[in-house]
């Protein structure tokens, strides 16, 4: 069974990236491949990224989702069986709630199958990966692939987020972080020398490759095995070692954090990033209680109403009801009222409690 959602964006090259045959046709044309073809497996290499991931997921996935009569703060009675277990083999809700998080935060749409149960409404669910379904560009159909059991293609559950995933609005940031670490990578096979033996008579200009590396070569053995060293009039040894340690870009990486922190929805400094200029300490948090409470309010809470939104519609739960999640672990506390019983002491300047 499909479902026609109503005015979907077409999903484009944000959301799919070459075949492996498309990208063989490309070599065998430029020799080459000019790019890496991003993927959300090379996405995950980029630590920024996947940090950002695993902080949603640990904190939507465990959430408790219940079906509520609307206006109704107390959960039902009798709740679907998809609201805490699944038949399918080792795939337990959690596992399937966090599914649903990283298609969210990679493409902006993620998809559930329901078995229907026998009041038209679903009674168990998994989560379809993204690349297991599609929409039909002609008419807007869903279309689960055949690898999903029939009984969970019975009901296809879209799930918008209402905005751009990461492979969409932050494709370049990736793009970016990936050569960048390429350039690292070089850096560390190739790091600058360490001493410079510096020929200064012009009649040895003309020294062929093995000739210098042979001097070399015959250089550092000495080094190595004695304390002294002897150089000849026409050399210079000039020692590089004390000018610091090899670049390796990092403050190009601490920009590039702050921009992937943008893009995952999370506090700069949770990717240890620190402001432009400065330090990661400037950008630090004064307890890890106001550091989770800004990325969920600020990123993951995001997902979790995207979730709960759709669930709550009558194709899911029915007519006059909704699915909540239990977030009062996020819930912003009261601010304390002092009164002359509750006040601390004045202390004397210098005075330590005791």
């Amino acid at each position: 069974m499909t479902v026609a959602p109503a005015a979907l964006p077409p999903l484009g090259s944000p959301f799919a990236g070459p075949s492996h045959l498309e990208s063989a046709i490309v070599a065998d044309i430029f020799g080459e491949i000019p790019d890496e073809v991003v993927t959300p497996e090379l996405a995950l290499r980029v630590p920024e990224v996947k940090r950002a991931l695993q902080a949603h997921t640990s904190l939507v996935a465990p959430l408790k989702f219940a079906v509520h009569d609307n206006g109704s703060d107390t959960p039902r009675d009798e709740q679907p069986f998809w609201a805490s277990n699944s038949d399918y083999p080792a795939v337990s809700p959690y596992l399937r709630m966090k599914g649903v998080v990283s298609d969210l935060f990679m493409y902006g749409w993620a998809l559930l199958g329901a078995e229907v149960g026998d009041n038209d409404l679903p009674r168990d669910m998994i989560h379809i990966p993204r690349n297991l379904w599609d929409i039909d560009p002609k008419t807007g159909n869903v279309e689960a692939d055949e690898a999903i059991p029939a009984r969970y293609r019975q009901r296809l559950i879209l799930i918008p987020l209402g905005a751009n995933g990461l492979f969409a609005d932050g494709i370049d940031s990736i793009r970016q972080a990936r050569k960048l670490e390429h350039a690292r990578q070089r850096r560390l096979d190739a790091p600058p020398p360490a001493t410079e033996l510096h020929i200064t008579d012009p009649r040895f200009d003309e020294m062929t490759a093995d000739e210098k590396r042979q001097l070399s070569k015959d250089y550092s053995e000495n080094r190595k095995d004695y304390a002294t060293s002897v150089t000849p009039s026409y050399m210079e040894v000039n020692d590089h070692s004390s000018t610091g340690s090899v670049d390796l870009f990092e403050s190009g990486m601490n920009s590039l954090r702050i921009q992937l922190a943008m893009h995952g929805g999370v506090p700069a400094s949770f990717l240890e990033a620190g402001k432009e200029g400065g330090s990661s300490g400037a950008m630090s948090y004064s307890n890890e209680g106001d550091r989770q409470s800004e990325l969920w309010i600020f990123g993951s809470a995001e997902f979790a109403y995207a979730i709960t939104s759709r669930l709550s519609l009558p194709d899911v739960v029915g007519e006059d009801a909704e699915v909540r999640a239990d977030m009062s672990a996020f819930a912003v506390p009261a601010p304390t009222t002092l009164t002359p019983e509750t006040a601390p002491e004045p202390q004397t300047p210098g005075a330590i409690n005791a």
